[in-house]
Parts: C-alpha cells; structure tokens; sequence
C-alpha cells in the first residue's frame, strides 16, 4: 500500500520551490528531494570505514559499494563536538554565544553565531519546522541562530527523545513514517560516549549498533514511496578519537582529524572514492546544492566531485522526472521457494535488481538492462547471490538505475 502524504499550504510551497530551485549553485538539475544527514559523534576512521574489512561497519561498507566516499576528509578545527557540530550546521566554523532558552525552562544553551543549514533551507524555501527536522537523545538541543535576516524563526524542529541511539532511531522511523521531512538530521551519540567510557568492547559495540541503525535507516527509506530514488543520504562525524589513546580526543592528532563522508544516492557517483580532500565546512553547500538554496556564510564548496555529471536530469512542466522504469508485480507474497519479479525497463539505462535484508544488507543482486527494454520477469530462489538458504523474514525488492529506486517489502516463509 502506498503512503499518501498529506501537504498544507506551506509545505505546498515547500515543495513547488525546491523544485524551481533545484541545481541552483552550479546550474544543474538533480533528481534528489529530499537529503537525510547521518552524524555518528566520536567515530575513529580506524574503526569505521577505514577499516578495509569494515569488520564493525559492514552495512556502511555495502552502502559505500553503492555510493560514494571522501578517502581524505578531516575536522579541520577544534576536535570536540561543540565546535564541530555547529561547524556542520554552519558550513563554516563558527563563534559559540549563549542564551537563556525558554524550551529548556530558561537554561543557558548555545547558539551559532552564523546561519545554519536548517535556516537556510526552511527560509529561501520557504519550507515548514516539519519538513526540517533533528533527532536526538532527550536533551535540551544546543540551537541554530540568532541571525537577524534567518534566526529561530528558520530552527528546524527539534525531536530530543530517549536514552539510546536506539531510542533515536525509532523516533526518526516515525518521523519518516508520519511527517516525510524533506531535510532530516540523526545525530547519534553512543559512540563517544562509549569511547569515553574506556572499555573497548563497549566502544565497538556502539559502532556496530549504530551501522546497523544505519542500514536500517536505508532500508527504509528506500521502502518508502516519499524517499525511494529521490533522497540522498549523507554520513559522517564531528570528530575522531586520539590515535594514541581511544578514550579521549581534541587535540590535532590524525586519529582526531581524520574522519569519514560517505554519501549515497540517485546523484551520487556509484562505487567511488575519491581522493579530493575535503572538511566538515564542505557537508553543509553539498546538501545546499542538491536541494537548491545558498548556504550564503559557509567558507566551504559542495562537493561536486561526488555527483554524476554524465547525465542530466529533465523534468517535466510539473518538475517531475519522467518514468525510466517501472515495478508492476511481485508476488506472492509470503512466499517460500519462488517469488515472481515482473518489472519494465523504459529507457535502455544500466538497470539492477537488488534484494536486502532488513539489516540493510545486500543479499542477491542481478543486472537485468541486458534484456533491453520492455516488460520482463525474474523469479527469485530466496537463496543468497552464493546460493545460501536464507532465513525467514522480511526482504525488500528493489529495481533501480542512476535515476530511480523502486522498491517493495515481501516476506519468505521457510
């Protein structure tokens, strides 16, 4: 069954500018409506996607196959999460204030002395709080601005629930569920805290809770009729840990600088690694410029080198992106030795027939654009691409090219 997402009036025209707006920074359009920001606090590269075997993070190591990774990206400031979260936000590196924040019962809490990315793109676009929205523990957030042409009246809307990241991912499934934000931030905490903690194995277990959160996280979204082929993920962190010493951070040690930007999705360059250096400045004119609105203050550049340039995307009168392919059935559904794959190819682009376990995990793929264009069907053994027996469960289907994801859940029964 489809979602139907109910629009008001704002976020009507939310919507309508995005799209007048799209590729407004270099002059290209893009598929992508929606970008989803992933921020891991206190992840060691050593530990994370620096680690060839991706023995912690093997559901970002699958997304990275399909998506696009920064070798050499780094914090190029202060090596601590409240001056490089901010710095995310802005864009730039940026002056901390204070102020008495009247949703924290009057507390002093910190503000950015420049916009930030939530303000940029609610304001220019004119886009409701709900279609901006950051996810995190239950907390009094540190807040955005006090800019006079952006300020609170840009803040994105702020969801501090829980005690986990755990807890933090199933409010943003809701969130997804329920509201379809256009731009949505996760921060998830755990890991540095973890660190802090200085046991090891508690460290480790926290980043492998948070890659599978993230694996669920694409699975859903790709699930999802609002997000499917037209959202880009972006996942990175604030800081690294002493290279010398996994307990701490904040100095300029490598082990502290070097940290991970792994990007995926319809505009993304597919199984790159790009070896352009790059810093946290840079996150916050990427999301600007797949979404189309200016981060006027930030001292970083989009990364443009991730995008695909091969292609242009055209839209029709509506700013929609004309059909390249189409999944017409899957059945049944539950199944337990055969399910049917019926799909059509309408233009003769690089095509692919994905399975994934709801761990985000790729377990079957074919490449189908060889049959040509046309209506065609794959029956599926629901056995792995080595012919392993899979377990019962849920999988998602996924047809997609360099434009378009479609996708849909089925259940094996053994």
């Amino acid at each position: 069954m489809q979602k139907i997402i109910k629009m008001n009036a704002s976020k009507l025209l939310c919507f309508l500018a995005i799209f007048s707006l799209l590729g407004l920074q270099s002059g290209r359009s893009y598929t992508t409506e929606r970008v989803v920001l992933v921020i891991i606090d206190g992840l060691r590269y050593s530990e994370g996607l620096g680690d060839v075997t991706h023995a912690q993070v093997p559901h970002m190591g699958a997304l990275a196959e399909q998506g696009a990774l920064v070798s050499d990206f780094q914090n190029d400031g202060y090596t601590y999460t409240s001056r490089a979260i901010p710095a995310i936000w802005c864009g730039a590196w940026t002056t901390i204030n204070t102020f008495s924040d009247p949703t924290c019962n009057g507390a002093s809490n910190n503000t950015t002395e420049l916009p930030t990315v939530f303000e940029y793109y609610r304001k220019q676009l004119s886009c409701p709080a709900d279609d901006c929205i950051y996810t995190l523990k239950e907390l009094c957030p540190w807040k955005g601005s006090l800019d006079p042409d952006y300020g609170m009246d840009y803040w994105p809307l702020y969801h501090a629930v829980g005690s986990t990241d755990t807890d933090v991912w199933h409010e943003t499934e809701t969130i997804i569920a329920n509201q379809a934000p256009r731009l949505l931030l996760m921060y998830l905490a755990d890991v540095d805290h973890a660190g802090h903690s200085g046991v090891w194995d508690d460290y480790l277990n926290a980043i492998t809770t948070a890659d599978s959160l993230i694996g669920e996280l694409w699975t859903t979204l790709q699930a999802d009729t609002a997000y499917a082929g037209k959202t880009t993920m972006l996942i990175t962190n604030d800081h690294g840990r002493h290279d010398y010493d996994f307990t701490g951070h904040g100095d300029e040690c490598m082990g502290c600088r070097h940290i991970q930007l792994l990007a995926i999705g319809p505009d993304i360059q597919s199984g790159l690694v790009s070896d352009v250096p790059r810093t946290i400045p840079d996150i916050a004119p990427t999301i600007g410029e797949l979404l189309g609105f200016t981060t006027e203050d930030a001292t970083g550049t989009a990364m443009l080198e991730l995008l695909d340039q091969t292609t242009e995307t055209v839209r029709d009168d509506r700013g929609v992106l004309p059909a390249s392919l189409a999944l017409n059935n899957v059945y049944p559904t539950p199944f337990n030795s055969q399910l049917n794959i019926e799909y059509e190819l309408i233009d003769p682009q690089q095509a692919s027939i994905n399975i994934f376990n709801l761990g985000g995990e790729r377990v079957w793929t074919r490449e189908v654009s060889v049959q040509g264009t046309g209506v065609h069907r794959l029956k599926w053994d629901g056995n792995d691409q080595a012919q392993n027996v899979l377990s019962s469960g849920i999988y998602i289907v996924q047809l997609s090219n360099q434009n378009h994801f479609l996708s849909q859940k089925v259940l094996l029964l053994k």
